[in-house]
């Protein structure tokens, strides 16, 4: 038995399911199961994997919460070995609890992530519209909860010079291009960026926030913040060979080995 723990945001979710997929192939043998405790989903939007992509999630029983459960009293009493995080393997691990932002873990197979839109609505069909026909670059830039002190000593954020120095990459690259702008603040970023040709894209909130995700897959070039969400906007793009620049470090505390190496990554986090 061997137990994935899910928590988080979409984004995060995404790395979760794909590590799931991994231990499946690794562990032929044994039963993997999830774990979905409400209180690590709910400050995000719950658990929208299967709303938002065609997959199917590993099960959770009473006996696999239960083990789950009795896992994480082990742990904490020094029976480590029962849990695997990013920083400690364990062969004899049953519980796994780490955010699994590895190469190793997902590329193989992001294929078997496809979004599930069946409609969209007037307004999001014609951002796509103007994104397939154009030379369109996405820029997320996330704040919100990203300004929280705690996460800002761990993670930070990306500066306005490095949207500037990525924007001016973009243009070099692509030519005269069209920003489509994504963020939690919209008005914060107006105010900050000048951008003659831009579209603020500020209608897709709470549980359809994910369409921003879908919109961002469209486009040409993506400058992406330290962000789960516009890293899978980026990676599930339907262009091949699309531009993306990322910020070169995406904690303070620790940059993950999630890049491909066709990608631009540079200074900027604040």
């Amino acid at each position: 038995m061997k137990i994935v723990n899910f928590s988080s945001g979409l984004g995060n979710q995404i790395y979760f399911y794909l590590y799931y997929k991994y231990l499946e192939e690794k562990y032929p043998k044994h039963h993997i199961y999830g774990y979905y405790n409400k209180k690590n989903l709910i400050k995000h939007n719950g658990l929208e994997l299967e709303n938002v992509f065609d997959v199917s999630l590993p099960l959770q029983t009473h006996f696999s919460y239960f083990i789950a459960t009795l896992c994480r009293i082990l742990d904490k009493i020094g029976f480590h070995s029962v849990i695997c995080t990013d920083n400690r393997y364990s062969e004899h691990a049953v519980f796994f609890n780490g955010w699994w932002q590895d190469k190793r873990f997902f590329l193989d197979n992001v294929s078997k992530i496809r979004f599930k839109v069946d409609d969209l609505d007037e307004t999001n069909k014609d951002l796509l519209k103007q994104i397939v026909n154009s030379t369109s670059v996405s820029i997320h830039v996330r704040r919100g909860d990203y300004l929280d002190p705690a996460f800002m000593k761990r993670a930070g954020y990306c500066s306005i010079e490095y949207y500037k120095n990525a924007i001016e990459i973009a243009k070099n690259k692509l030519g005269k291009v069209k920003f489509f702008v994504f963020s939690n603040d919209i008005e914060w970023v107006k105010e900050k960026l000048d951008l003659d040709d831009a579209v603020y894209v500020s209608n897709n909130s709470g549980a359809n926030s994910y369409l921003d995700m879908y919109l961002m897959t469209f486009c040409k070039g993506n400058i992406i913040a330290n962000s789960s969400f516009s890293y899978w906007g980026a990676l599930l793009n339907n262009i091949k060979n699309n531009l993306v620049i990322y910020p070169s470090k995406w904690f303070h505390t620790k940059t993950p080995d999630i890049f491909p190496d066709s990608w631009i990554g540079i200074e900027g986090l604040k």
